[in-house]
């Protein structure tokens, strides 16, 4: 049975109905969940399609009571009361708290051994907030002009009159014979580089990926790479185009407390400083070193250049607040019945921005569309699913899973991927809710990457069969595809989908409410994009859970290299390929 009757307190009322497999009366009840809470709860059957045998295609709808279901959901994980869902906070307790309430009222079982949490061991670093960053003869003050923080588990930074030299993008990538550190010794040096790969600036397809990211462009691999060459310090000049997101985001994203995975040597083989420099800065300073930013960022696109010594020294100074602390991963598991050891999975990440004090107010970020949206769309398709299942049972287990620590680096999801409760190679398929379209339906489906997986065949079949087209991601410059948890178990081989709609369908969102404090719910949201969403995901999962095909990558890549380890004999086809492979039932791409 679903419902479950619960004693601790409540702090939110509202009613609606959930899924059985028997019950046909209905009750009111409490939904909403607090920190130690969730409400008895009532429900009505609801006709659903029985479920197909396996390999047979099946269709999942999702009613209006789901979308009260879900609208109860979102607007209580959005509310203040959470305060934005910060980890390490009293939000991450509330947060955790619903969500594993949530999955024991389901039925699901625990995915951690007999736990419905994995700790994930982090570091919360404060940096001081009132440090200044001098660059030759000028000096900067941080927020407005440039951004620093560090991963490194020591109390003080100190950069003193370290050498700085212009990188291009910084990039080193054999497979495309580019070497931005070629002949270069940047130990202990402060390196200055572009955001974004070359290929978005040139607007050549030949040169990486053309206008669409690599991972090559991700901030993420840029400090990465740069500690790999030793340096001390990293800046990326910022520009709103090939970041893909203003300098408020920059700002509010890495002024504030940061958390980070800790290793044996206290993470001091990262760079000291990471950094960021508004546009305005750079060209400050590339003007005082007589050098010309836009002749000199057009240079950095050719194949061959040379780092450009720029005679100024980098100084900059700052204390951390360091607390240790666990944070939590959550994830409830409905055990498959003949292939109990596959898992098909489906996630959406927990945290957002918490709250920080401004102007001696307090503001918190609430994060409704990124992520309460993608949470309360996991938790209506397991309402959805668990009922399927007590009419046919699913062959392979179901996981809906938060994570941690997304908004700070996937910190939760490199966690999962590292140390997962099953082997990856049993993983059949990890799919990403991150950001749904809380407004009107519309008639495609995003696709956030080409080319990476038969997984995308199985999207263009299901959108068809709604009579939706796949429309590739309209700005593939900004690499949203690695910037999501689904990312991480990419890379440790598991075949992944990102399901996203930041912005898509309101173009004022990425300017005005896009980790701002103005990402709230609001009571007008029609949800249309929301019920043929989860329609088509809860159709992917349904059909991955009763079929024996297992998703494979298809573009060479260290993903495909990593699961042909892990599944050498793995089927070479996706689950839906032989309609993906016909005209009738393969969607046009936008």
């Amino acid at each position: 049975m679903i419902i479950r009757q619960f004693i601790q307190k409540v702090c939110f009322t509202s009613s609606f109905t959930v899924r059985t497999s028997s019950l046909t009366t209905s009750k009111s009840g409490l939904m909403a969940f607090a920190l130690l809470a969730l409400a008895s709860i009532g429900s009505a059957s609801v006709a659903l399609p029985a479920l197909a045998q396996a390999d047979t295609p099946s269709t999942v709808t999702i009613s209006d009571s789901d979308l009260d279901l879900y609208r109860t959901h979102v607007s209580t994980l959005a509310s203040d009361k959470f305060e934005g869902r910060g980890p390490l906070s009293a939000g991450e307790t509330l947060t955790v708290n619903y969500l594993v309430e949530a999955y024991k009222a389901l039925g699901l079982k625990p995915a951690f051994g007999d736990s419905y949490t994995q700790p994930v061991p982090l570091a919360k670093i404060t940096p001081s907030g009132d440090m200044a960053l001098t660059l030759g003869q000028h000096t900067f003050a941080g927020g407005s002009a440039f951004t620093a923080r560090t991963q490194r588990i020591v109390k003080d930074i100190t950069l003193k009159n370290s050498d700085v030299i212009f990188v291009g993008y910084g990039i080193n990538a054999p497979e495309y014979n580019w070497n931005d550190y070629a002949g270069l010794d940047v130990k202990g040096k402060t390196v200055v580089m572009l955001v974004n790969d070359p290929g978005f600036a040139s607007k050549d397809p030949d040169l990486f990926q053309g206008n669409a990211m690599t991972y090559y462009g991700r901030w993420t691999y840029k400090y990465e790479e740069a500690a790999r060459q030793g340096a001390e310090a990293v800046f990326i000049v910022h520009e709103t185009m090939p970041a893909g997101y203003g300098w408020g985001v920059v700002e509010n994203s890495n002024s504030n407390t940061k958390f980070t995975l800790v290793d044996n040597n206290k993470n001091l083989s990262q760079v000291g400083v990471m950094g960021w420099l508004h546009l305005n800065t750079a060209r400050t300073v590339f003007e005082q070193a007589g050098l010309d930013y836009a002749a000199l960022k057009e240079q950095a696109t050719t194949p061959g250049f040379k780092p450009i010594p720029m005679k100024v020294k980098a100084s900059l100074t700052f204390s951390n607040t360091i607390t240790h602390a666990q944070s939590l991963n959550v994830a409830g598991v409905l055990p498959g019945a003949s292939a109990a050891d596959e898992w098909v999975m489906l996630h959406a990440h927990w945290d957002h921005l918490g709250k920080s004090e401004k102007n001696g107010k307090t503001v918190i970020y609430n994060g409704a569309v990124d992520n309460a949206s993608g949470v309360a769309g996991v938790l209506t398709l397991a309402n959805n699913l668990v009922a399927q299942s007590e009419q046919t049972p699913f062959e392979r287990t179901l996981m809906f899973s938060a994570f941690t620590a997304e908004e700070t680096g996937l910190l939760g999801a490199d966690h999962f991927a590292k140390n997962p409760p099953i082997p990856t190679a049993n993983m059949v398929a990890f799919l990403n809710i991150d950001g749904m379209n809380v407004n009107n339906a519309v008639d495609y489906i995003l696709q956030y990457g080409e080319g990476y997986s038969s997984l995308e065949d199985d999207l263009s079949a299901t959108a068809a069969a709604q009579g939706r087209s796949v429309k590739l991601d309209p700005r593939p410059q900004n690499g949203l595809f690695f910037r999501s948890d689904h990312f991480a178990l990419a890379r440790q081989g598991v075949p992944s989908l990102l399901f996203m709609s930041l912005g898509d369908t309101d173009p004022n969102f990425i300017a005005n409410r896009y980790h701002k404090a103005d990402d709230d719910y609001l009571p007008s949201w029609t949800l249309g994009g929301v019920q043929q969403d989860l329609a088509l995901i809860g159709t992917m999962m349904s059909n991955l859970a009763n079929g024996q095909q297992w998703p494979v990558w298809k573009r060479d890549s260290d993903f495909k290299k990593k699961r042909l380890i892990d599944r050498p004999e793995a089927p070479a086809a996706g689950l839906v390929e032989t309609a993906a492979e016909t005209a009738e039932s393969e969607a046009p791409k936008q």
